[in-house]
């Protein structure tokens, strides 16, 4: 289990395959859908209901970005 911030800096906790996610799409910053297995899709659309991460269209690509993890000081 991880807790991360989602829209509106709610923390969410998530599990390990929504994890291990998670933390390829912050890594890449964005990730297109067509580029995801059939797996991914279903985790990523699981998130994306729950509001821990966002669906953006990037030029002509769909796909899924995190919501910002570091709250400004």
């Amino acid at each position: 289990m991880k807790a991360v911030k989602g829209k509106h800096q709610i923390l969410s906790l998530i599990n390990n395959p929504e994890t291990s996610f998670f933390n390829k799409l912050d890594m890449q910053g964005f990730i297109d859908v067509n580029t995801l297995s059939e797996r991914d899709i279903y985790v990523a659309e699981e998130l994306y209901k729950r509001d821990v991460i966002r669906k953006v269209k990037k030029g002509e690509n769909i796909g899924y970005k995190t919501y910002p993890q570091k709250t400004k000081l």
